[in-house]
């Protein structure tokens, strides 16, 4: 007789003999003794683990020729001697058809199966129809089997088997019986292996034999499948077989779990080399990495097993020596830890799927686990910052090659420096507000030094020509540029730097009037001194207004007002803007009105102030601008030869002025 494999040659015949399936098992012998026989049965669930082989054993039971409670059958399992048992054990029952739906799926096999369900059976009870993979069967093909399941035959039974019961339509689910199994445990595939291999007389070790139903993944019949390989590849010795653990791996083509413990321990300790020359070790040995991958993503999941579960969880599929040593790996870290490393290795082993350089992105996948612990998590780092503190840039982690958190302390990194750390400027002006609450730790910090340094070095020491923008063809901006090296041709002005910047720039002048001096500038904004009558001069209220503007956040105001013409007439002052109307209303609302009123009062000044749009200033009709504000950064560009030489060469228009004279 021919050989046959272990999965045929052990497969169960009587429904106690199927392992792992114990709730399908007793529901069908209650079934059977009872009498309650349906006429459609699903049995749905992971591949090799007896949905087919219950289906036959069911099929036995109804067609035994024995009755229940007799010598040749005292309970409700077949008796597997009588003729129409030995016929189903064999596939030769001409009442039991076995159908393999992945290729009898259309409508035409289907009507047929239909139009034989109406005949009685030739000998047999029940006239069986085992229908494998029905999930390949197309809809139409279920349609035109409804009305028979619904209504079939007292004689026909019809089993459905599946792993993808989904697929299945629910009008046909709802008029069958539904049985999900389960996948098979470890300890029962391990008992069945050793059972097996004492049938065969095999020696196995018991390492060797765990590999073997591990490597099974809750199927019986991939576990048996790969035992039948492993014993044909095994030593002889003494004309037996010896099965073990050792060559199985390299069957296999898989590596011990000790050298994930190692992995493991090489990441605890922030040991990329040994981590990464562990790896290279494997590799060179011919290992795949897309295995290795695998490998580690199943040690790693069982590592959170046990995390989770603790040594005795069912979780836990592996052997009692497997589970020491992934218990050894889980108490290196947290929970948290291992769920994060399994994420990413998951990740991992996907894009080596589809990836050319695997070896490449393994090593990377295993050194992001390294610097995964060193990520330090928010509720930690919001715990460590001060009362009242906020958070500034940077990031906080743990310090490499240790496990430890870093403690909170009074003097905190994350708190904001004083006033008093902000960057400073060339000109006698304290730093500026939004500065002095820029974090110390800032990274844009490095690199704004290094650009200053770099420009403080490439200029004359002095105070150079305000830098200027003017609209010109591109040759005569190239032209300006290598007339005028000090006027560089830049971006505009931010509108708190155009402020700041004209405060500074402006001659300081002696207070008037007996004991009354100019007052210390503390904020960064113009504080002005009034003349004896209590009025402010014009130039030194327009400063101090759009420096207030500036500083409460009305940008687009202050801009507005600084490029504007201001007049005095009586007791207002009026500012004309090149703005329309509309727009105007929305520039100078109410809030901005008021930090004018406050300004204005600030400097001692008594007048109203009046901005209107001005008819004849650029941005209305093109026409040229009105004068600058005498002493402001606008008026020096505009006063410099080179400027001047510059619009006469080319008729070129000022724009906008960029003082550089902080970064020397």
């Amino acid at each position: 007789m021919a050989y046959q494999v272990l999965a045929r040659k052990y497969r169960p015949q009587r429904f106690s003999d199927v392992a792992g399936q114990e709730h399908v098992t007793r529901t069908l012998l209650n079934a059977l003794a009872q009498g309650r026989i349906a006429h459609g049965y699903i049995f749905s669930g992971h591949r090799g683990i007896g949905k087919t082989t219950i289906a036959r054993i069911l099929a036995m039971a109804l067609n035994c020729r024995n009755e229940v409670g007799s010598a040749e059958r005292p309970t409700a399992e077949p008796c597997g001697i009588c003729e129409s048992c030995e016929e189903i054990r064999s596939s030769n029952s001409v009442d039991v058809l076995e159908i393999d739906a992945a290729t009898n799926r259309g409508i035409d096999e289907i009507r047929e199966l239909r139009e034989a369900a109406r005949y009685r059976p030739s000998r047999d009870r029940y006239k069986i129809y085992i229908l494998d993979e029905a999930h390949q069967i197309t809809d139409a093909a279920f349609n035109a089997l409804l009305k028979t399941l619904e209504e079939p035959p007292e004689h026909v039974v019809f089993m459905m088997a599946t792993t993808e019961p989904e697929n299945i339509p629910q009008t046909i689910r709802s008029r069958c019986q539904h049985y999900s199994f389960h996948a098979v445990r470890f300890d029962d595939i391990l008992a069945q292996l050793r059972a097996i291999a004492t049938e065969e007389n095999v020696v196995a070790e018991d390492a060797a034999l765990a590999l073997l139903a591990e490597a099974g993944d809750g199927s019986m019949r991939d576990a048996l499948s790969i035992m039948d390989q492993a014993i044909a590849s095994a030593r002889i010795e003494g004309g037996q077989p010896h099965l073990d653990a050792e060559a199985i791996r390299e069957l296999m083509g898989t590596v011990p779990n000790a050298v994930f413990e190692r992995l493991m321990e090489a990441i605890s300790e922030n040991q990329s080399a040994a981590l990464i020359e562990e790896v290279n070790r494997l590799l060179n040995a011919g290992n795949s990495p897309v295995q290795l991958a695998r490998q580690f993503v199943r040690y790693l999941r069982n590592a959170l097993m046990f995390k989770i579960g603790g040594e005795e969880t069912e979780l836990l599929q592996i052997s009692p020596d497997e589970r020491a040593r992934v218990g050894r790996s889980a108490m290196l870290f947290s929970e948290e830890d291992i769920t994060r490393f399994l994420q990413m290795m998951l990740r991992t082993f996907d894009e080596l799927n589809y990836r050319q350089e695997q070896r490449f992105h393994l090593e990377l996948g295993l050194i992001k686990l390294v610097h995964l612990q060193r990520l330090l998590p928010v509720e930690e780092f919001l715990s460590q910052l001060p009362a009242g503190s906020s958070l500034g840039s940077g990031n906080a982690a743990r310090p490499a090659g240790s496990g430890a958190r870093p403690a909170s302390t009074g003097g905190s990194a994350y708190s904001r420096p004083a006033a008093s750390s902000a960057r400073p400027t060339a000109g006698p002006a304290t730093a500026k507000p939004q500065e002095a609450a820029k974090p110390s730790f800032s990274p844009f910090e490095a690199d704004r030094n290094r650009k200053i340094t770099g420009a403080a070095e490439s200029k004359p020491v002095g105070a150079p020509a305000p830098a200027v923008e003017m609209t010109a063809a591109p040759e005569a901006e190239a032209a300006n540029t290598a007339a005028a090296p000090e006027a560089v041709v830049s971006r505009p002005l931010t509108p708190m730097e155009a402020a700041s910047r004209a405060a500074e720039d402006a001659p300081a002048k002696p207070a008037v009037g007996v004991g009354v001096a100019e007052p210390e500038r503390t904020d960064g904004a113009l504080a002005l001194a009034s003349d004896p009558q209590g009025k402010a001069d014009l130039e030194r209220i327009a400063r101090a207004v759009c420096a207030a503007l500036e500083r409460e956040g009305h940008s687009t105001a202050a801009v507005l007002l600084s490029s504007g013409r201001w007049t005095e007439q009586g007791g207002t002052i009026q500012v004309e803007v090149a703005i329309k109307r509309v727009m105007l209303g929305l520039t100078m609302n109410a809030d901005a009105e008021k930090i004018c009123k406050v300004a204005m009062r600030s400097v001692g000044a008594t007048q109203k102030l009046s901005v209107v749009p001005g008819e004849n200033l650029p941005g209305n009709n093109g026409a040229k601008p009105g004068v600058p504000i005498s002493g402001s950064i606008q008026a020096a560009a505009l006063e410099n030869p080179l400027v001047k030489r510059a619009q006469e060469l080319f008729e070129a228009e000022v724009r906008s002025v960029l003082d550089l004279r902080e970064q020397v």
